[in-house]
């Protein structure tokens, strides 16, 4: 730990240079970054991460003797953990190929305390039509060129994809429009649930990787694409059924599907994407599976997952002073299958029907400065689960959290 803070010491006086230092072989190092604090204010708790900065949902309402909501309690958070170190090495070539590489972190490392997290770690081989990506990276599903621009680190949770991974990308430009993406993604971090809780386990036990196509069109004004990704699991290694212990390879395998767009024309942008999924809680998204099936013999087990489906819009206008609205909307549309009646789920928000936010946002740029500030109202509903109905949530009730979010940045 102490060489990172040598390190970040050494670095940062650097940082003041614009076009970065070059070291006595020629490799050029840019540095990037900011130094950020939030002031937060929610009405409600809610399920998150990173000390309260990545906000998904209201928690579920749980009522004491007297019918009140214990987790209807205000809370509020001052915090710094979101500022970011990043650092980009380039120079390299062999033929025609040009590499270079990128290593970034921030400081939300640990949960209620400071503490170092590996963001980004990845090289990068670039010819002149073929890049290729091997290392740890946004998830292809991210879109970096068309994610929500909200002041919240949860960058548009829980409707938008929030995944980094170790992988092998390929980007191949069809024409000077139109680009290929391929890429295969193993699981680290961020990890699907299951018998064993959450862990990486389930796929790097399953063997072949996340497999993700995309393509691209882009202009000056516009950025639209679609993609197919397909992933499989093996939630269990062995069962244990009335007859004893039995080896299995049971796999789940499982699809998702988006598409996205973004115009932007002077200082106005706009942004929005769709995304059907099953099982695609690893993302930090609302989802996963449930056992379609038991042998109580065996204990051998079949799963089926869960279908969601997730939508959001966002608009910016403005340069020195933006004001923007984002909005998104999930909804749970059940079990591909019939869930086993006295089967287990798993997963994220099994038990929430649908999830609705609308939040505004108003910005203030002077050169390296940023001030803003963002509110945001998510409700959830949550209910029972019907496994008579494939797995559908009934009965709801609608929760709501308001957070008010006032942020201040120096950007390098």
């Amino acid at each position: 730990m102490k060489h990172i803070f040598y390190f970040l010491f050494f670095c940062i006086p650097l940082a003041v240079y614009p076009q970065g230092v070059t070291t006595s072989k020629n490799i050029k190092i840019d540095f990037t970054g900011f130094v950020r604090n939030d002031f937060i204010v929610d009405s409600r708790k809610n399920v998150c991460a990173c000390d309260h900065l990545l906000e998904f949902y209201p928690y579920r309402p749980v009522y004491d003797d007297n019918g009140e909501d214990i987790y209807a309690q205000a809370n509020a958070h001052f915090l710094n953990t979101f500022s970011r170190f990043g650092t980009r090495f380039s120079g390299l070539e062999i033929g025609n190929a040009k590499i270079s590489a990128y290593l970034e972190f921030d400081f939300t490392g640990f949960s209620s305390t400071n503490g170092v997290r590996l963001r980004h770690a990845y090289t990068s081989i670039a010819w002149p039509k073929t890049t290729l990506l091997f290392g740890r990276a946004w998830h292809p599903s991210f879109i970096e060129k068309v994610y929500p621009s909200v002041l919240n680190e949860n960058t548009g949770l829980p409707f938008q994809v929030f995944n980094r991974s170790p992988q092998l990308r390929l980007t191949h430009h069809l024409s000077d429009n139109l680009d290929f993406i391929a890429g295969a993604v193993y699981q680290y971090n961020y990890v699907n649930d299951g018998p064993d809780g959450k862990t990486y386990r389930y796929q790097r036990e399953a063997v072949v990787p996340n497999l993700h196509a995309q393509l691209q069109f882009y202009n000056k004004n516009w950025v639209v694409g679609a993609a197919i990704d397909w992933k499989s699991i093996l939630p269990r290694t062995s069962t244990i059924g009335i007859n004893g212990t039995f080896k299995t390879d049971e796999k789940l395998s499982t699809w998702a599907a988006l598409a996205y767009l973004k115009y932007s024309k002077d200082m106005f942008e706009l942004k929005a994407k769709t995304m059907w999924g099953q099982n695609v809680s690893e993302s930090l998204l609302p989802g996963g599976y449930a056992v379609a099936s038991r042998d109580e013999e065996t204990g051998a087990e079949t799963y089926t997952p869960l279908n969601h489906i997730y939508n959001w819009i966002n608009f910016t206008y403005g340069k020195k002073w933006k004001v923007g609205l984002y909005a998104g909307y999930m909804k749970n549309l059940g079990t591909k299958d019939a869930p086993y009646y006295e089967g287990a789920f798993y997963g994220m928000a099994t038990d929430i029907d649908k999830i609705y936010k609308v939040s505004p946002q108003l910005i203030y740029f002077f050169k390296n400065f940023m001030v803003g500030w963002e509110m945001s109202w998510t409700s959830a509903a949550y209910g029972d689960i019907d496994s008579g109905d494939y797995g559908k949530v009934k009965n709801t009730e609608t929760v709501t959290n308001f957070r008010n979010l006032v942020s201040v940045a120096y950007n390098f």
